[in-house]
């Protein structure tokens, strides 16, 4: 029997890549057999799970189990199974054993899921399970199991980091690497912020593992380690900053949000650092105002948050959250915990403050913007910073803010209050100084997108907004607003169920999702809770409901990658029913084919062939096998290349390749780029080679990073999925020419693996 190493994506066994391969010498130069650091691989996702399995992504790895019919807690729980609807620690442990069974779907190992917390409600548990490895967390690695009250997996949903790539610092040189760390994390904070770095401070949040596959769209995943840092600053100065264990600043994202009670006023004081100095409570900043059970105060905006603060106590009360045990915090005044806001503040060169903001443990807000909607919008941070934790970034961030919107338009909408209009239903933040800021009923108003292929969707390149976090809600606003009040949209028709059952929905929706959900993930969550909800009578959900919301996730797309920004696809002819004649082909099914000859770090996901071992990757584009190439070394060079030469004797010649790569890591802080590719020619059968970026006739071809502009062009940064690129080959006619692709190691591979993935080449003719 072979032995077993495993690529998953990005991830790919060491030793599978430095294997010799038959053919391999064509001339590209290669590195050391054995770079470092190498890849680790931890699992690989199961297959099957029919009637189980719900989502899975282009790796395989499974984000929904859905199970047709809830699964039963295992025998070795069956006990504590019983006691699953009343008692916390069975209901933990019930989950732990489902969520062992579920594990392979997912790529987990067992043995590095986690328990962080348990919840429970009339419906049910969810408990929380962290991926952790080597016993340090994967951001945003994370499997929530769906329990029913007999200890039953209803839903389970999440995705796991598959490899790694790199490891944390020696004992000897853990603080030596802290501190280089913080200090790049306060300089990223600064550059990427415009702020002062003498007047920010870093808080080590902790090491993690970082798998940019768990947070964006691009292909592959590797965990790399890092330092997460919280950076603090004047006013509501908040960010979070990632720093590779080397001390390469990788990421720097804003994370400022432009029943008990304590509100303070603090008279347009100007606050430093949205920290400690606008905390609210005896001795602390700023004085306690008004509290729970004391008179009203002479200060509107004091009396305005208090009551808002109530009114969304209210509305978390009745879906059976107690907001003051959630998110209160107790400042050790005497007051116990408490929901707290300070109103009336002001910032170096702003007075009024123009905002209000969550800051971790309670509100603060600007002069004359405490209006229901926003106080609900922002308490829901807080209530998302302790259930799912859904990150401030990309899709994730773009969620987060809408399950803020969606809960605070609902205290908005069953408060009473006087601007509850039909002019102003679905509008955010009317009433306050600020005006509307956004329209769930119609984000088009603002031009936010309205569904996933809207063209209104934002591609942050340039991380103005956190990967699109604010403009891109309001694919889940629309999504909210058809469920509760239906309506004809994007060629569907529904009913809406109401804002009763809804905010059930969506609040228990926020439970089931992880750090690093997509809208895929919304939908998939959605279906899951209104399944679960349907079964129970007294939340007056019902199947026709779940009907109608399943047309909602239809209408805006849910399920659907953002059509802006998508790989570029270039068609096989010009002319519609043109024939086609192939004078090469191949879907990298096997190797040797007699088609292309490579280098070693070259493989096939399947590695027939490969004499020693068998790697086995999802990732292919026609769903059969690509070919997939890896350097970890600057400098490293590896190619492949067709093994003949392919005479070019008419016009209308192309060749055509499908391939994704993963090269510039969407890291926003310094251009990092780990890798670059290229296509070569030769018309003299490989004695010399010449780069095909100037020739004229591409399509979707090479191109100059604008990084690098005195660099020649290649294929560089993320394709984010699968791009198809053409080159029209007239120009050689009369020719016998080969071909060679090349894989280029970059400066930044050291942290991130260079990756490139080949599919379904062909040279061809195309001919009425």
């Amino acid at each position: 029997m072979k032995a077993r190493t495993w690529l998953a994506g990005l991830a790919a066994g060491a030793v599978a890549l430095t294997l010799a391969a038959p053919n391999a010498a064509v001339g590209a130069p290669t590195a050391d057999p054995a770079p470092k650091p190498a890849v680790r691989q931890l699992d690989t996702p199961t297959g099957g799970g029919a009637g189980i399995v719900a989502k899975r992504d282009a790796l395989g790895r499974a984000h929904s189990v859905r199970p047709t019919t809830p699964l039963k807690a295992p025998k070795s729980v069956a006990s504590r199974a019983a006691k699953a609807a009343t008692s916390r620690p069975d209901s933990a442990a019930v989950a732990k054993a489902q969520v062992d069974a579920v594990a392979p779907y997912f790529g987990a190992r067992p043995a590095d899921l986690v328990a962080t917390g348990t919840s429970m409600s009339e419906y049910g548990s969810q408990t929380r399970f962290q991926q952790t490895i080597d016993g340090v967390e994967v951001f945003g690695g994370e499997i929530v199991t769906n329990l029913d009250k007999a200890g039953s997996l209803e839903s389970a949903n999440g995705e796991v980091a598959l490899a790694t790539y790199g490891a944390f610092p020696a004992a000897d040189k853990v603080d030596a690497a802290k501190a280089k760390a913080q200090e790049a994390a306060l300089a990223a904070v600064a550059k990427q912020g415009k702020l002062d770095v003498s007047k920010l401070k870093a808080e080590l949040t902790g090491p993690r593992w970082f798998d940019m596959g768990l947070m964006t769209r691009q292909p592959g995943s590797v965990a790399i380690p890092v330092y997460l840092y919280e950076v603090t600053g004047a006013g509501d100065v908040r960010w979070q900053a990632m720093v590779h264990a080397t001390g390469q600043a990788l990421l720097a994202w804003d994370m400022s949000e432009k029943i008990n009670r304590i509100v303070c006023d603090a008279n347009r004081a100007i606050i430093q650092t949205g920290g400690e100095d606008v905390r609210c409570g005896t001795g602390k900043a700023f004085e306690p105002t008004r509290v729970e059970g004391g008179p009203a105060s002479d200060v509107p905006d004091v009396n305005q948050v208090f009551e808002f603060f109530g009114d969304t106590s209210d509305t978390y009360q009745s879906l059976g959250t107690d907001l003051t045990q959630l998110i209160g915090v107790d400042y050790g005044d005497g007051k116990g915990k408490a929901i707290r806001g300070t109103v009336r503040i002001c910032v170096d060169g702003g007075c009024p403050f123009a905002n209000a903001f969550w800051n971790g443990e309670q509100m603060a807000f600007g002069e004359g913007v405490s209006t229901d909607d926003i106080t609900g919008h922002e308490l829901t941070h807080g209530v998302t910073q302790n259930t799912s934790g859904l990150a401030y970034l990309w899709e994730a961030g773009a969620i987060n803010e809408s399950l803020s919107d969606i809960m605070g338009e609902f205290v908005d909408l069953t408060n009473g209050s006087a601007d509850d209009t039909p002019e102003n239903r679905w509008l955010m933040g009317e009433g306050s100084s600020l005006g509307a800021i956004r329209s769930m009923s119609d984000p088009t108003k603002f031009n936010d997108p309205d569904k996933m292929t809207s063209p209104n969707w934002f591609v942050d390149d340039f991380f103005q907004d956190n990967g699109g976090v604010h403009l891109n809600s309001g694919v889940g606003n629309k999504t909210a607003y058809l469920i509760a009040d239906g309506g004809g949209f994007n060629g569907q028709k529904m009913i809406g169920i109401g804002l009763a059952r809804s905010e059930v929905l969506w609040h228990e929706t926020q439970k089931v999702l992880t750090t690093g959900a997509d809208y895929g993930d919304l939908a998939e969550g959605l279906r899951a809770t209104c399944d679960k909800l349907a079964k129970k009578k007294k939340s007056g959900m019902t199947k026709k409901d779940c009907a109608q919301v399943e047309l909602a996730i239809k209408a805006t797309e849910l399920d659907k990658e953002p059509a802006v920004g998508l790989p570029a696809q270039a068609p096989v002819c010009d002319t519609a029913g043109a024939k086609v004649k192939n004078l090469l082909k191949t879907s990298f099914k096997e190797y040797p084919d007699g088609k292309v000859v490579r280098d070693q770090g070259w493989v096939l996901g399947k590695a027939e062939g490969v004499d020693g071992s068998q790697v086995d990757t999802s990732y292919s584009k026609d769903g059969d096998d690509s070919m997939f190439g890896m350097v970890t070394a600057p400098d490293q060079a590896i190619g492949i290349q067709t093994a003949n030469g392919t005479k070019i004797k008419a016009q209308k010649t192309y060749l055509r390749f499908q391939h994704a790569y993963n090269f510039y890591n969407v890291f926003i802080i310094y251009p990092i780029r780990t890798g670059v590719a290229t296509l070569e020619y030769s018309d003299n059968g490989g004695a010399t080679w010449k780069d095909t970026s100037t020739l004229s006739g591409w399509t979707n071809g090479p191109s100059v990073d604008s990084n690098f502009e005195d660099e020649p062009a290649t294929w560089h940064g993320n394709s984010g999925g699968w791009e198809t690129s053409r080159l029209d080959l007239t120009q050689f006619q009369g020719k016998q020419v080969k071909f060679r692709w090349t894989l280029h190691g970059k400066d930044n591979v050291d942290l991130v693996p260079a990756n490139w993935w080949l599919d379904n080449a062909s040279i061809y003719t195309c001919s009425k």
